[in-house]
This record gives structure tokens, sequence and C-alpha cells, in this order.
């Protein structure tokens, strides 16, 4: 009976083995059914729940003798896990396979082509004498109106049937184009119709062209139709010129009442950088002939408007907008250039036109209602207002004076970033203190030997060192009232300021020096007599500042830093420039004055360093 027993046991241990064997092969061949269909794409069924393989056999409880066997614990079949397919990775069609790409490629290529064939064809036909004027501008606007009525036909069919291609844009902007290269031609060429007249002609034809643009939100059909017409009016006028350069501002001018360069960073673009370009070679060519024109100041005066517009309406609507900055900088140089190829005193009038006009503009533009506008065009705008600042000063004041005219630039922005407190003005007085430092390095360089000094202007080199340590008081003052600067780059800038103080100082003393001893006839003492001073102003700014630095916690480090180097700079002077150039009492006087200041400088420190200890400390 035990035997049986013992069988029945073994038999069912086996049956659970076996049905675990069962159930991992079934698990398997599902896995690899899940990988096949994946493979094939084919979305995978829901796997038929199994048992895992390493499910143990089921204990069978032991038994009495005589009773009978226990049943086999009820097997839970464990679902196996569902496999996840990954996501199938389309692969990238090329640009030809791209919906549309072909068409709007072709579209274009047509566009281009057609329009240098019929700008080709109206120049040909006027120099071969083909057909009389009339029948060659009868036939431009019969092409240019097919054109544009073909364009509307192609958009009305591809919309009732649901489809949208740039082949009607294309179509609609040569028309648009054709057409005004017609105007252009009655105007320029045949002189059929008054200048002022083709430009109101033209802005009407551009005007109606951009405003379907509009209508259809189709920034390609107004890029096309301004940029055809203002490339290719040059062939038809055979030359660029003022009329040109006035034929191009009205279409730009007509692209932005369409749009206002809202949203439309390629529209920009077209009506302003080759508006500038002919507006440019215009100003080169008049001024090759010796007679510049003063239409191209106007032209590129009012693109310069212009640009500026739109870039502040594109700034309100794209806070992060660069086209625009990019613009008013393209116009800005035109302008400034056009001005340039005249006498000096429009040119230096204009500069100084410019420089006023881009000021008030970045006043305006940098505060409520109108700002303010995005960082990089506001950078632009006091950039160019001081680039032309400095140009107005180098072109128009007198040699002698030149260096005083842009540190008086420099002071006046300065003067403005404190009282504005704007960031871009603190960039633009920065800009043009360094230029200003640059030209005012010829007059400290003179005073290193007796007979450049003798040479050298004294009288303006001591108004020009007043002029620049204002700029640097100015300068440190407007880095610590502006916002948003840096504590590294206020301390940097009160020691660039400390600096350019130490050296104007120094060349101010020595001017004095020169120019009283000239007047006494010893300039040689006089320049001596200021150098010798110089040492010891430097000596006395010294002991000022490690004086204050004991009582001022807040740049106790920095003063005395700067203390303790002004004074090591002083004593290099006073053995590698001093000994060498001075002589006799000068010599004497400023080593004495040096030293007896080095001890009192010593000893009050070391007074004042006690006043600041706590009682505990001193006791």
């Amino acid at each position: 009976m035990n035997t049986q027993l013992q069988d029945v046991r073994r038999l069912e241990a086996e049956f659970a083995d076996a049905m675990n064997r069962m159930y991992a092969v079934g698990n398997g061949l599902a896995r690899m059914r899940a990988s096949l269909e994946m493979e094939q794409g084919s979305p995978a069924p829901a796997p038929t729940p199994a048992v895992a393989s390493d499910v143990p056999a089921a204990p069978v409880a032991p038994v009495a003798s005589g009773a009978p066997a226990a049943p086999v614990a009820a097997m839970t079949p464990v679902p196996a896990a569902s496999a996840t397919p990954l996501p199938r990775v389309e692969p990238v069609p090329s640009w030809w396979q791209r919906e549309g790409a072909v068409t709007k490629v072709l579209a274009l290529a047509g566009a281009v082509v057609t329009l240098i064939g019929i700008a080709l064809l109206l120049a040909l036909a006027m120099q071969q004498g083909w057909f009389v004027p009339e029948l060659r501008v009868t036939l431009g606007v019969l092409l240019a109106v097919g054109l544009v009525i073909a364009g509307h036909v192609v958009r009305s069919r591809e919309t009732s049937r649901g489809r949208s291609s740039a082949a009607p844009v294309a179509i609609a902007a040569t028309g648009y184009a054709a057409g005004y290269l017609d105007v252009v031609a009655v105007t320029t060429v045949y002189g059929w119709v008054p200048r002022t007249a083709g430009l109101t002609i033209g802005a009407v034809v551009a005007v109606s062209g951009l405003l379907l643009a509009r209508r259809w939100d189709r920034q390609l059909l107004a890029a096309l139709t301004v940029l055809g017409a203002t490339f290719l009016a040059p062939v038809v006028a055979e030359g660029f010129g003022d009329a040109v350069s006035l034929f191009v501002v009205v279409l730009s001018a007509a692209a932005l009442l369409a749009k206002g360069d809202r949203g439309w960073p390629m529209l920009a673009l077209a009506r302003t950088v080759p508006a500038a370009g002919s507006i440019f070679l215009g100003i080169v060519f008049s001024a090759g002939d010796g007679s510049p024109s003063k239409v191209a100041i106007i032209a590129a005066g009012t693109l310069t408007l212009l640009a500026l517009v739109g870039a502040v309406s594109a700034g309100r609507f794209d806070s992060h907008d660069l086209v625009g900055s990019a613009t008013v900088a393209g116009s800005a140089i035109t302008l400034l250039i056009a001005f340039g190829a005249h006498g000096e005193t429009l040119r230096t009038t204009g500069f100084g036109l410019v420089a006023a006009a881009f000021a008030v503009a970045l006043a305006i533009t940098s505060r409520p209602p109108v700002g303010p506008v995005p960082t990089p065009l506001a950078a632009t705008t006091g950039g160019v207002s001081g680039v032309a600042a400095l140009l107005a000063v180098m072109s128009g004041a007198p040699e002698r004076w030149v260096v005083t005219g842009i540190l008086i630039t420099a002071l006046g922005y300065a003067a403005a970033a404190v009282t504005t407190r704007s960031r871009v003005t603190l960039w633009v007085a920065t800009g043009t203190a360094v230029v200003a430092s640059i030209a005012y390095l010829g007059h400290p360089t003179a005073y290193f030997s007796i007979g450049s000094a003798e040479q050298h202007d004294a009288v303006t080199a001591l108004l020009d060192s007043l002029l620049a340590g204002g700029v640097a008081a100015l300068g440190a003052w407007g880095v610590d009232v502006v916002r948003g600067i840096p504590a590294r780059l206020r301390r940097s800038t009160r020691i660039a300021a400390l600096i350019a103080g130490l050296t104007t100082s120094a060349v101010g003393v020595v001017s004095l020096g020169l120019i009283f001893g000239e007047r006494l006839g010893y300039t040689q003492t006089g320049f001596v007599a200021g150098h010798a001073l110089a040492t010891v102003l430097w000596m006395l700014t010294s002991a000022w500042l490690l004086l204050r630095g004991l009582k001022a916690q807040a740049h106790r480090d920095l003063a005395l830093r700067l203390g303790l180097g002004l004074a090591a700079v002083s004593v290099v002077k006073l053995f590698l420039f001093d000994l060498a150039t001075l002589d006799g009492v000068w010599r004497v006087a400023a080593f004495i004055v040096t030293g007896l200041l080095l001890l009192a400088s010593g000893t009050a420190y070391a007074k004042a360093l006690e006043r600041t200890r706590p009682p505990t400390a001193a006791a």
C-alpha cells in the first residue's frame, strides 16, 4: 500500500513538472510571435495567458495511511508580459519628395525667369527700336494684367479642390512686378508722365499687389513682387540714378503699409536690403561723375525711416526680432554714405542730424507707449547715433579740436546714461568713451620727453584732460546707477575710472606747468615741475584711499588695494622716470615730499587702524 502511495505521489510530481515545461514552451512561442509581428509592422494580438517557466511544482500534502490522496494544488496561470512595440521610424523623404516642394521650386524659377525676360525684352525693344513705344508699353501692360488674372484663376481652382500651392502666388507676383516695371519705363525712359505722377502710379500698382499678398496671407507673393521690381528696375531704366532710387523707396513704403513687417521677416529684408544696395550704387555712380546727388540723401533718409518704423512694429510683435536691427543698420549705413559723398558743410551737418535723430529715436522707443523695443534694435539705434556723432566731429571739427570734440561727444552720452539709467545708452557711452580714450592717448605719450612736450599743444591737452576726467567719472557713476550690471564689472569700472583719473590729472598738471613755463620763458622748468607735482598728487591720492579704506566698510578691501597699488606706482615713477628726467631742486623736492608722504601715510594709517579696533582687541 505504501508503495502504491509513493507511486501516486511520484506521478503527481512528474505531471506538475510536465505542465510547467508546457507553459514555458507556450510563453516562448508567444514572445517569438510578438517579435515577428512587430518587425512586420502589424499589431500584435493579446498574448495567451501562460504560467512562467520558473513556477515551482505544487507540493502534495502528505496523507495518512488509508486516507485518500490530496489533490494536486491548482496551478495559477501567470500571464506573460505583453511586449510593447517600438514606434516605427519613418524614413525622411528627400526634399523633392516633400509635398509641394517641386511645385514651389518650379514656380519660383518660372517667376524669376519670366521677370528677367520681360525686363530684357523692354530694354532690347528700346535699344533696337522694335515696335513703337506705345505698342511696347501696351503689350507689357496686357502681359502684366494677364498674369495677375491667371494667378487668380489658378488659385480659385486650387481652392475649390481643397489644394494650395505656390504656383498662383508666383504667377500673380510676376504680373505685379511686370506692371511696376512698365511704370518705371514710362516714367524714366519715355518720360510720358512726370516723376511725381509715375511714382504715384507705381505706388498704386505695388500696393495693390501687396494688399493681395496680405489677403491671401502669402509672404512669398509680397517678397517676389518687391524683389522682382527692385532688382530689375535698373535694367529697365538702363542704370542706377535718382529715379530708380525713388522708385525702390516707394516700393519699400508700399510693402511696409501692406503688412508693417509684423510676422513677415522675409518681406522686411526684401523691401530694405536690395533698396539700400540700389541707392548705394546710385550714390557711387553719381559721385564718380563728380556731381553727388542730393536726391539720394532723400531716398536714403526715407528708406531709413521706413526701416526704423518697420523694425519697431516687428519688435512689438516679436520681442526676439533680429531682422529689424539688420534692416535699420543697412539703411543707416547707406544714409551715412549719402551724406559722406558731399562737401564738408553738408557732410558734417548731415552726420550731426543723423546722430540727433537716432538719439531721439532711442529715447522714444525705449519706453512706453512706443517701446520698449528688442534690445538688439535699441543697441543698433544707439550705435548708429554714436557713430554718426563721431563722424560729425571728425568731419567738421578743426584738426586741433578733433579730440576735444570726441571727448565732448563721449561726455554727452555718459551724461545721458546717468540721466536715463538705460543700459543701451550706457553701452553707447562705453563705445564712444573707448574711441575717446584712444584719441586722448596722444597727450600723455607726448609728455614723456621735454622735446615732444615743447611741440605739443598744452592748452588743448589741459582741456582734453578735464573732459576725459569727466568722462571717467560719469562713466563710473553710470555703471553704479544702471540696473543689471554685475558687481565684478562695477568694480572693474571703478578701477578703470581711477586709472583714467590719475592719468588725466598728471597730464593736466604737466600741461599747467608747460603753460606757465612758456609764459615765463622757462618751458623746461615748467615741464619738470609738472611731473614732480604729478608724483606728489598721486601719493596724496594713495594716502586718501588708504584712510578711506578704513572708514568705508563696503569698499574697504578695494580701497586698500588701490591705495597700496598707487603708492607703489608713485615710487616706481619716482625712480624710473623722475630720477632720470627731473634735475636740481625739483628732483630733490619730489623725493623728499614723496618720502614724507609715505611716512605720514603709514603713521596716519596706523592710528586710524588702531581707532577702528574693538576695545578688547586694543587691550
